[in-house]
């Protein structure tokens, strides 16, 4: 979809616990496989050792705010996602969220597309700001914990380490900020069944097992020829997506002010699987990735990209960055911004 080049994320921040723990003192203590570091392409993540993911939504959204100059009375839509527990069984975090943020006023849900869901809450807030001209701001926040008391954050899959923490986006249309040109979107929901396995519908959580073992799903999927369809379907998707969502900010491949694209926080090895054929194919532009101290950080990936690149500066005026991401399901997506040529 494009949008308007009045639509802007007015600030993209990021907030993560102090605590971390390194992959390659875990190595040394014989708590790690010596080649899980490189395999998830990090050298630490952030841990929580006690904030709940909500908590920290609630803190990303405020530094968010702060960025923008925005009151928290004047967001009109909050969406909360998130890809793992938020600390109660039976509740709705994103109400938590804006009562927090003391966004009263909002309108608080939540979107689960595993991975993909702050692409997706991007998407719908931009869609939400485009047909009601009386929604002033939107604000999309991330959020997870990954304790281990459920949760293996570093065997639980296969090349990923899973770090703990929160985004935020403000999005608007004051012109300050990153332009949100274009967002394209497609799915294969023929493969749900990579996070599923052969496993049976359980009656609560948690019930296959304690912590989440991805990796007995994923073989499951492996074992029933999964693998093989998912590494044709995945880069033909991110192929697709990547052509239209330049298609829709009327650019081509080969435009030079393309400064960037930014890709998820997983590991190499799913990276040069899913994502950097179709960059080498079609792009001249620099791919970067800024995982190697956050780790996965579940549906958070593209806001933390889209802030990171604000934070380092990366994009002169006029030039554009894109954003790259999917998650299971599973659903892939491009994100086209630009550096408007007079930020205000």
């Amino acid at each position: 979809m494009r949008f308007g080049a009045d639509l802007t994320i007015e600030a993209a921040e990021t907030w993560l616990p102090d605590t971390t723990e390194n992959a390659y003192a875990l190595v040394a203590d014989g708590l790690l496989d010596p080649d899980a570091p490189d395999a998830a392409g990090v050298v630490e993540v952030p841990v929580s050792y006690g904030m709940p993911a909500p908590d920290m939504a609630v803190l990303a959204g405020r530094k968010a705010l702060s960025r923008a100059g925005v009151e928290a009375s004047d967001v009109g839509l909050l969406l909360h996602n998130w890809i793992y527990h938020q600390g109660h069984d039976f509740w709705s975090p994103a109400h938590y969220v804006a009562d927090g943020i003391g966004a009263t006023t909002a309108v608080p849900f939540g979107i689960q597309q595993m991975c993909h869901a702050g692409a997706m809450a991007l998407h719908t807030a931009a869609v939400q700001l485009t047909a009601d001209p009386s929604l002033g701001t939107a604000l999309v926040t991330t959020a997870d914990r990954f304790d281990p008391a459920g949760f293996d954050r570093w065997r639980g899959d296969y090349q990923v380490a899973y770090g703990d923490g929160a985004t935020a986006a403000v999005l608007g249309r004051s012109g300050r900020g990153l332009r949100l040109m274009a967002h394209a979107v497609r799915a294969a929901p023929e493969m749900e069944s990579m996070y599923r396995g052969d496993d049976r519908f359980s009656p609560a959580p948690l019930a296959h097992g304690r912590p989440i073992d991805i990796r007995r799903t994923k073989r499951a999927f492996l074992e029933e020829g999964g693998m093989d369809r998912f590494a044709k379907t995945g880069p033909e998707a991110v192929r697709a997506v990547l052509l239209r969502a330049l298609a829709e900010a009327g650019l081509t491949p080969e435009d030079p002010r393309i400064r960037c694209v930014a890709l998820p926080r997983l590991g190499p090895k799913v990276i040069e699987l899913m994502y950097m054929p179709v960059v080498r194919e079609l792009l001249g532009a620099e791919p970067v990735q800024f995982g190697a101290r956050t780790g996965h950080l579940g549906c958070g990936d593209v806001v933390a990209n889209l802030a990171d690149i604000v934070r380092e500066r990366l994009l002169a005026p006029g030039e554009f960055a894109l954003a790259l991401t999917g998650g299971g399901g599973f659903t892939w997506s491009c994100l086209v911004v630009q550096q408007p040529d007079d930020d205000k």
